[in-house]
């Protein structure tokens, strides 16, 4: 084949052109390029996490964390300078109020979750 057949046949092919030929005065499609497309295509939504609702007052070193009425409660893990200090679980529609200056100075995280999703990571330092 000379190079200007085969460059057609590429540019046919780039462009997605349908080709046909003549058989007996019918069109036969010879190639006709189509992607394929996913008939089973699925979106995967997120799973519904519950609103906790979590303040701290510095002044007090109050820590409040609430739990919706909707939700089916969860566990607080509360840890100072890495070493856990609080582990609790709460019901739906509990709310649960730590002074974190009980526990003493330092950095403390906090984690809230429900089963083993986390719903909600924070942290302050009391001083």
């Amino acid at each position: 084949m000379d190079t200007k057949k085969i460059l057609a046949i590429g540019f046919l092919m780039l462009t997605q052109v349908t080709v046909e030929a003549q058989n007996g005065g019918t069109a036969v499609a010879i190639w006709n390029p189509t992607l394929p497309v996913s008939k089973t295509t699925q979106t995967r939504k997120a799973p519904f996490l519950p609103q906790v609702t979590s303040t701290y007052n510095a002044t007090t070193t109050t820590l409040t964390v609430r739990f919706p009425a909707t939700s089916q409660g969860g566990k607080v893990e509360i840890y100072r300078n890495g070493a856990k200090v609080v582990s609790a679980s709460a019901a739906a529609g509990a709310t649960l109020n730590y002074v974190l200056r009980n526990y003493g100075k330092g950095n403390y995280t906090v984690v809230v979750s429900n089963g083993k999703t986390v719903v909600y990571s924070g942290s302050c330092n009391v001083k």
